[in-house]
């Protein structure tokens, strides 16, 4: 007998939130700034070369493979424009914008950029820069299980794909890090921002949308 894999959506995303020590990475994304309500775009670069002091990760989701990471991607950034760029002044008490990472012709991205600003020395600055994306590890992917030919025989179980070949997706974690330096005034914010997001990724695993966990 053929069992289709499924998996059980009620279920919730874990978060490991150790803080690890800040590394070194060559990474150059373009962005472009978008609006749902009818700003216009304009496209703009952020860039972390090997001069800089680095990222440091804050936090990460591992997210199941049934799910889809463009919907996801996309969804988790139309939330945060919402609850960052419209909601942050009101919610978090600073304002913030927020950038699409590599996006391309299609309108797909692996992730987001959220700039926090704040008043230094008589002049608003961004303060804090949080990098929200997919990590590039790639996946291997079953649609089919054959159970063992004994009952309680775990190595015996079969795992394939219909189409025969074996089957990867990229991204296993979704990964939340910081660019340093960073102003360590707003720390207790950023906590605040990761957390609601967390909860965000959650009810998206468990409701398909991350706009659920307004409910």
């Amino acid at each position: 007998m053929t069992t289709s894999m499924a998996s059980s959506s009620s279920a919730l995303l874990s978060c490991s939130s150790n803080v690890v020590s800040s590394r070194r990475k060559n990474l150059t994304t373009t962005t472009s700034r978008h609006s749902r309500r009818g700003r216009q775009n304009v496209s703009v670069r952020a860039e972390i070369i090997e001069t800089s002091p680095g990222l440091q990760e804050l936090c990460k989701c591992e997210i199941p493979p049934h799910i889809g990471r463009v919907d996801f991607v996309k969804q988790m950034y139309r939330w945060a424009d919402m609850t960052y760029t419209d909601g942050g002044l009101a919610t978090f008490g600073k304002r913030m914008e927020i950038s699409a990472i590599n996006e391309n012709q299609a309108g797909e991205t692996n992730g987001y950029l959220i700039s926090v600003f704040d008043f230094k020395d008589g002049e608003e600055q961004v303060v804090a820069e949080l990098i929200c994306q997919m990590d590039q590890t790639l996946i291997q992917t079953y649609d089919t299980i054959l159970p063992p030919s004994k009952p309680g025989d775990i190595e015996g179980i079969k795992k394939m794909n219909r189409s025969g070949k074996d089957e990867f997706i990229e991204g296993e974690f979704f990964v939340i890090s910081r660019k340093l330096p960073t102003d360590e005034t707003v720390g207790s914010v950023l906590k605040v921002m990761i957390k609601r997001m967390m909860s965000a990724i959650n009810a998206y695993y468990a409701f398909g949308s991350p706009f659920s966990e307004e409910f």
